[in-house]
């Protein structure tokens, strides 16, 4: 979520939700996991407008409670929502000026001042598309940080069309056939130059590329959109120095992966 105020879609995603009738607006909320009371007093209660005039401060409240993370979510799923409603493309209109848009009915960011997405669960391709998006971004080189990894890594290793592009694969776990279906694909990708070793010392998911811009992925590749997750980058400049530095340090003692 971004730290600026006018980047913070929620308004903007609010204002559609209340475009709804008084009894579809707690049906979305309500899945998002924002408690919210939603009884009404009989002043409250004698029409459409005053329904939704007692509900929206009550929102916004709940919602300006959340930390960082949890706003984040909650605004990903309502214009998830809401797009299931028709509403993405007059959605989509209103957030194009603080720097978000609506893609295939997902929340997604369209300046750099965006950084974090949030997945719910069931949102595979949206998942898959947006880690693919990462790994195209590299030049020179790609860091994959992922314990537990399958075939599905080639697939979208295969999207990449960069020549030369220098590409290490830190893992932990991976099928007895890994090893042979890697040297398959690189006969047929032989622009790409992949080394692949193991090790135990990450836990976390990490994307970075060309030494310098790093993510942090909330799930392993081949799960990503099965449950709900996050992809951040990470921003802040020690943390980044803090990776590139232990990763470098545990490759030079990971196993080799022929």
């Amino acid at each position: 979520m971004p730290n600026t105020p006018e980047l913070d879609p929620w308004r903007v995603i609010c204002n559609e939700l209340f475009n709804l009738s008084h009894y579809e607006i707690p049906h979305i909320i309500d899945k998002t996991g924002l408690v919210v009371n939603w009884h009404l007093a009989q002043p409250e209660d004698v029409s459409e407008n005053t329904r939704k005039k007692t509900y929206r401060p009550r929102i916004n409240a709940a919602y300006d409670a959340l930390n960082k993370n949890a706003k984040l979510r909650v605004a990903h799923i309502t214009s998830y929502e809401l797009n299931k409603y028709g509403r993405a493309e007059a959605l989509g209109v209103n957030l194009k000026s603080i720097g978000w848009s609506m893609k295939n009915g997902q929340l997604v960011p369209a300046t750099a001042d965006v950084s974090e997405l949030f997945f719910p669960v069931g949102t595979q391709h949206d998942a898959y598309i947006e880690i693919r998006k990462l790994l195209q971004k590299a030049t020179t080189s790609l860091d994959i940080i992922d314990p537990y990894v399958d075939s599905s890594l080639f697939k979208v290793l295969g999207t990449i069309f960069m020549n030369s592009l220098n590409i290490k694969l830190l893992t932990h776990k991976m099928p007895s056939d890994f090893s042979h279906e890697m040297s398959w694909f690189f006969l047929q990708h032989n622009q790409l130059n992949l080394e692949v070793r193991k090790s135990k010392e990450f836990h976390d998911r990490f994307i970075i590329l060309d030494k310098a811009e790093c993510w942090h992925l909330g799930a392993s590749i081949k799960d990503a959109g099965i449950r709900a997750f996050m992809v951040n980058q990470i921003q802040d400049f020690e943390n980044q120095k803090a990776l590139i530095c232990q990763v470098k340090k545990t490759w030079s003692t990971a196993e080799v992966v022929d």
